[in-house]
């Protein structure tokens, strides 16, 4: 399908942006932060980011033609009790320190280890 300016669409292109985008989000640093670490154009990846929602508004092909009886389908669904699905882990805590190495905390880290790691790190000579 062509874009804006009758472009066709790259959809591996538009996914790597997609999963950017994501990683942006989880690492929880600005984007200006985040582009600076991943040697990304804030404005390319603001406008990315502005550009993917304007295309999940837009309605697909898909919605446009009526459906048919061919495309219909149950699928089959499997009820899970929720207390018995183990929970999630909780996601590492990743550290981009000023000096420059990245630091990631898995759940179930001892503080005081995690004070002195971070007293030695913050003491090394620039």
């Amino acid at each position: 399908m062509a874009g804006r300016g009758g472009k066709r669409r790259d959809p591996a292109g538009e996914e790597s942006w997609r999963r950017t985008i994501r990683k942006r989000q989880r690492s929880g640093l600005s984007v200006r932060d985040f582009c600076r670490r991943e040697g990304l154009k804030d404005w390319t990846l603001r406008w990315w980011r502005q550009e993917l929602i304007r295309r999940d508004q837009e309605p697909s092909d898909n919605t446009r033609a009526e459906p048919t009886g061919a495309s219909l389908a149950f699928l089959p669904v499997q009820v899970v009790d929720p207390e018995g699905v183990p929970p999630r882990p909780a996601p590492a805590i990743e550290t981009l320190l000023p000096a420059g190495p990245t630091m990631r905390v898995h759940h179930g880290f001892d503080p005081r280890t995690l004070g002195d790691v971070l007293a030695v790190l913050e003491a090394r000579p620039c």
